[in-house]
């Protein structure tokens, strides 16, 4: 892999870190596609699949500790609430791998494209905008949460972190910042199996990843100092948007 190749890869792993840290999405659902369209867009050899799975499933493991910490120190993670979502959902998103078969994948990707843009648009419309971290949790409501997100994940192929933030928001009625830092700490429940599965498959490649974990870790940092500077107004709209434009982008894949 050239020096070009490895400098975009960790500055992709940078811009994209910086997004997860602010907001507590971002991962694989936009790190993948960056990984694969962008190179070529910069005249180099494009990344073979296998090569930017692999990356990525150590890089976001990697750069979601370090975030998930960060916002621990500040009091926005919840591991409560990580235990409660990240737990089912993992545990689903395996009956849903084994039932993929079963259901069409495109129809699957159509409905989570939907329930993106649904979820961006109930967070628009909700106003408590206060900068509070205390709540009450509602296990039964993150369980039910977590079930049918992992379920359809599984069945599609992605984790669906990118569906957890409206739903925490709008049904278990979680704080934005605490929102934003436990989802986070969700990620890492599943991306650490995954990336073991990687390695031992022998689909990480050493000095790529290395690449974007040395990119990935500050672009994380500067994200959640972010975070906690925005008002919760605008990390709302921001998370929104992004969402809504992940929802567009598999909609979109499916219908075209």
């Amino acid at each position: 892999m050239s020096t070009e190749q490895l400098i975009t890869i960790a500055i992709l792993a940078f811009a994209t870190s910086i997004l997860g840290g602010m907001v507590g999405i971002g991962g694989a659902v936009i790190l993948i596609p960056a990984f694969l369209a962008i190179p070529p867009l910069l005249g180099q050899s494009p990344l073979n699949m296998y090569v930017v799975s692999g990356i990525t499933s150590v890089q976001v493991l990697t750069s979601s500790m370090l975030g998930a910490f960060l916002h621990s120190r500040r009091g926005a993670f919840d591991k409560r609430l990580v235990i409660a979502v990240g737990i089912p959902l993992m545990l689903s998103s395996f009956i849903g791998a084994q039932l993929s078969g079963m259901v069409s994948a495109r129809a699957l990707e159509l409905l989570f494209g939907i329930m993106a843009l649904v979820g961006a648009a109930l967070m628009l419309q909700q106003h408590t905008d206060d900068n509070t971290t205390a709540y009450t949790l509602h296990t039964f409501r993150a369980v039910a949460v977590a079930v049918p997100v992992g379920l359809f994940g599984g069945m599609v192929g992605m984790a669906g972190g990118f569906i957890l933030a409206p739903l925490l928001l709008t049904i278990v009625q979680v704080p934005v910042r605490v929102t934003i830092g436990s989802t986070l700490g969700i990620v890492i429940i599943g991306a650490f199996s995954t990336a073991v599965g990687k390695v031992l498959a022998g689909m990480v490649h050493p000095t790529a990843t290395i690449a974007a974990i040395i990119g990935a870790l500050p672009g994380m940092w500067i994200g959640v100092r972010l975070s906690h500077y925005l008002p919760v107004r605008q990390l709302r709209r921001i998370m929104a948007f992004l969402i809504a434009v992940i929802g567009v982008g598999m909609v979109l894949r499916v219908i075209g």
